[in-house]
């Protein structure tokens, strides 16, 4: 996995940042009359920080922090000797709090983080004391119901209820081949293989109902409006996109994709 190793400037250089974030992020700035240096945003879960390090370059006031101290420390050198040194990336505690005071981010942002979240409560609840009272973040995860288990390669086996049945079936995709090839397990028997996959996906993928997530969020007193159907993925689809902009069909690919592609939305402190 990419946290083992070092963060490169030639790997830096190669990286693509999500655009649609960038995208929000830029327009919460134009509607707030800001610049970017005047825009302090928090990328929670930003394993070795490459999207700060990207936000900073291209003016944000952006910080990262992580669950996992290895990759901020895999990430934090090309930060030095780039010279951002006034803690760029830290590390979440075990409490799940952050070094930082109350509303210090006007905009934080989670990038296929949420479905990794096993106490939601305890994350939403330390992100809403991080955001301004006028601020706002951007969130996107998988659909509860994908097809493929997009960090197993797996077919529906997030599906499944926890127990043998479920491992069965890790068990024989990975002897058909269809595994994620983890340096981890790499040579290791099918069994051993089979072991670590299912621990992961019980113990590391927790994926929940859209409504749940707007629901959490709406209970600590923040606004969601969900853009899903706003991607350019979906609009330029040649079935999607026409009935996504149809008024009688819009509801109904709106639900499909939130529960079988992609959430996508948007976050505003209102309380």
């Amino acid at each position: 996995m990419a946290k083992h190793d070092l963060l490169t400037e030639e790997e830096f250089s190669a990286y693509k940042a999500p655009v649609r974030a960038i995208q929000q992020l830029t327009q919460f700035a134009a509607a707030k009359g800001k610049s970017a240096e005047q825009v302090r945003v928090l990328d929670w879960g930003c394993g070795r920080g490459r999207f700060v390090l990207k936000l900073r370059e291209l003016g944000f006031d952006a910080y990262g922090v992580d669950i996992d101290p290895e990759p901020i420390n895999n990430g934090l050198p090309l930060f030095e000797k780039k010279g951002y040194n006034n803690k760029p990336l830290s590390v979440i505690s075990a409490e799940g709090r952050t070094i930082y005071e109350d509303g210090f981010f006007d905009f934080v942002m989670t990038d296929n983080v949420l479905e990794h979240v096993s106490n939601l409560g305890k994350v939403m609840a330390e992100i809403k004391r991080l955001t301004a009272k006028d601020g706002g973040g951007y969130h996107i995860f998988p659909a509860q119901r994908q097809f493929i288990e997009g960090h197993l390669f797996m077919p529906f086996v997030h599906w499944l209820p926890e127990g043998r049945f479920r491992k069965a079936v890790i068990r024989s995709c990975v002897k058909n081949g269809t595994e994620p090839h983890w340096v981890e397990v790499e040579g290791r028997g099918v069994e051993e293989k089979t072991r670590v996959y299912y621990d992961y996906s019980t113990d590391h993928i927790f994926y929940r109902p859209y409504k749940m997530i707007r629901n959490q969020f709406n209970k600590i007193g923040f606004k969601v409006s969900f853009l899903s159907l706003q991607n350019p993925a979906v609009q330029k689809h040649k079935l999607l996109g026409p009935l996504a902009r149809f008024s009688v069909t819009k509801p109904a690919i709106n639900w499909l994709v939130l529960t079988f592609k992609q959430v996508e939305l948007l976050v505003k402190r209102i309380d």
